[in-house]
Order: structure tokens, then sequence, then C-alpha cells
């Protein structure tokens, strides 16, 4: 409905032009003719007459009929005539339009030599000769300015033609891109939860026969996560507070297996849970860290989930007390290697990843626009 609104304001704006020239048509040909022919009378008169004042009203009179019955005819009745007749097939709009300028240049002579003859400016005997010699130039004069006309408008609609097939052309470029970086995503998406899935699934299958209670707990905790992964929308953002929740629940499914061995702190103010960020972001690099840094160590190890907000930009961290990695170790195809091109796919250069290793341990932290849930 909003298009549809966009459209008719849009077609009113252009209409509204054209309204106004036809209804000021009239005065802007009488003052261009006006113009016009005031220039021409002074330039004959003192090419002619050198300067003698007597003779200027003469001129002025001669030159004014001849510029305002021409202008003006021409200016009024051919803009009329040329909208319509053009519309013809060929060639029958051309044969149109000549036979009207033939016709408009007759009729504008005939005017002009009539008004000519009562002023007194012509004498009887002149009036035909100068009728048939004015009528065929004039003509021959309005014929070449239609041509140029034409062919400047045509010109033009190639031009404009031109101009809307390479828009036309980057529109589908653009979204051409668009539906492969949503591909992308998809596909990146669709690798990174199978994954977590997958895991889970082990944990519970080596538990099945060594505790089947722990099990069936951890089946049932399995099944609450994935129903509140199952109602996100996977291709937008999920505010940071959801996300959160889902850490914590997925540790919790990881200490049925590793008991006391993992430790997870978040440290979260609560104002900045309605931040969004791409969904399972934290929950992968959790993951990665408890695979890496916990599970292989006897004495397991920590966990700690920060994030805080500065100068428009929200900043996550994912830091453990395991061996450490560098980020040139990654190879492609990891999970974090994943999550990195996730997050240009989604966010562009906006979106940056960058690993630490101070003593022990490694930091995975993560810059984002700071934008609130809509």
């Amino acid at each position: 409905m909003q298009v549809d609104d966009k459209l008719k304001h849009i077609g009113h704006m252009d209409s509204m032009p054209y309204i106004k020239s036809s209804r000021q048509r009239m005065g802007w040909v009488f003052g261009l003719n006006a113009t016009i022919g005031l220039g021409i009378a002074i330039s004959i008169w003192w090419l002619q007459s050198r300067g003698n004042l007597h003779s200027l009203p003469t001129h002025l009179a001669d030159s004014a009929i001849h510029s305002i019955i021409y202008g003006t005819m021409f200016g009024l009745a051919m803009p009329y005539l040329a909208e319509r007749l053009g519309s013809l097939q060929f060639p029958w709009n051309w044969f149109s339009l000549i036979t009207s300028l033939a016709v408009v240049a007759v009729v504008a002579t005939a005017i002009v030599q009539l008004l000519l003859a009562s002023s007194g400016l012509i004498t009887t005997q002149r009036f035909w000769p100068e009728f048939a010699y004015k009528s065929g130039s004039v003509f021959l004069i309005a014929l070449i300015i239609a041509l140029s006309v034409w062919g400047y408008e045509k010109f033009r609609d190639q031009i404009n033609a031109t101009n809307l097939q390479l828009r036309t052309q980057q529109l589908e470029k653009e979204r051409a891109l668009k539906l492969l970086t949503e591909a992308r995503l998809s596909a990146l998406e669709s690798r990174l939860q199978p994954h977590f899935l997958f895991n889970t699934l082990n944990n519970i299958s080596a538990l099945i026969p060594q505790n089947p209670l722990l099990a069936e707990e951890m089946i049932q905790r399995l099944a609450a996560l994935l129903r509140v992964s199952l109602d996100r929308h996977t291709g937008g953002f999920v505010a940071l507070g959801d996300e959160i929740r889902l850490v914590k629940d997925y540790a919790e499914i990881e200490k049925i297996r590793l008991g006391e061995r993992l430790s997870l702190s978040i440290d979260v103010l609560p104002e900045l849970e309605s931040l969004t960020i791409p969904p399972m972001t934290l929950q992968l690099l959790v993951e990665n860290s408890i695979k890496y840094a916990v599970s292989p160590r006897i004495e397991g190890g920590k966990i700690r989930v920060s994030a805080h907000r500065e100068n428009g930009r929200l900043t996550l961290s994912v830091c453990d007390d395991g061996p450490g990695f560098a980020i040139e170790q990654i190879a492609s195809g990891h999970s974090i290697d994943n999550l990195k091109a996730r997050l240009r796919n989604m966010l562009g250069d906006e979106a940056q990843v960058s690993v630490s290793c101070e003593g022990r341990g490694a930091t995975v932290t993560i810059s984002l626009p700071a934008v609130t849930v809509a």
C-alpha cells in the first residue's frame, strides 16, 4: 500500500511541470517572440538605416508582426499536434506532421501579410509574391527545426534508455550478490548448528551405558535447548540476552558430562542484553573452548564470557585457560573460520574477529556495531 502511494505521489509530481507549462506556455511564447522580434528589428534598423530614428517604428512593427505571429502559431500549435500525430503508425505520423507544418506556415503567412497590408507596411502588389516566398521559406525553416528537435529527442531517449538499462543491470547484479551472500550464509549456518547437535548426541551416546539417568536428563535439556534454537529466525539477529541463555543451557548439558571440570563465568551487564548479535556466536566460541581447552585436560578448565559497549560498538570476549592458539592456525572449515565468514557475510567490514594469547589460554574477541533490538 505504501509503495502504491509513493508511485501515485511520484506520478502526481511528474505531471505538475506539464500542467504548469501548459498554463504558462502562452505567456512564455509571447515573451520569447517579442524579445527575439525586438532584437531582430533593432539589428535590421541599425544595418539599413544607420541609426535613423524615423525608420525605427517601421522596423519594430514589421519585426513584431513576423516574430509574434510565426512564433505564436508554431509555438502553440506544433507541440499540441506533435503529441497527437506522433503516435500514428509510420509513415502516417511523418506525413501528418509535415502537412501540419505546411498548413501552419501558410495560415501564419496569410495572417502576417494581412496585418502588414492593413497597417500599410506593404503594398497590394507585394502581397502575393511575398506570401509565396514567406510560406515556402518559413515551411523549410520549420521543417529543419522540427527535424533537429526530433533528432535531439531521439538521442535523449537513447541516452535515457541506456541509463535505464545500466541501472537495471546494476540492480540485478546487486540482487544476485545478495542472493549469493544469503546462500553462503545459509550454508555456513547449516554447518554450525549440526556441529553442535552432533557433539551433544555423541556425549549422550557415551553416557547411556555408564549413567542412563544422567543421559536421560541430558536428552531433556537438549530437547529444551533445541526448542529455543529452532524458534529463532536463523537468517537474522538475536538479543544478546537470548544468546547468553543459550550458552548457559549448553554449558549445563556439557556439565553433565564434565562435572566440576567445567567452570563457566559470565560477565554481561543487564543493560547490554537488549543489543543484537548474530545467532549462536557466543555458543560456538564456548563450544570451541570446551572442546579444545577443557575436555582434553584431566583438571578441566575455566571459561569466561564478557561483553562491554564503547563508542557505539559492542565487544564480546570468550576466554579460556587452555593451551591457546593463533588465528593463523585456524584451518579453513574450522568453527571459528566459519564464524568469521558468517559475520563477514552479515556485517561486512563492521565485524572484527581477533585472537590473543597471553601466557596460558586464548581469548577470542568479536567487535560489532552496538544495535538495540527493534
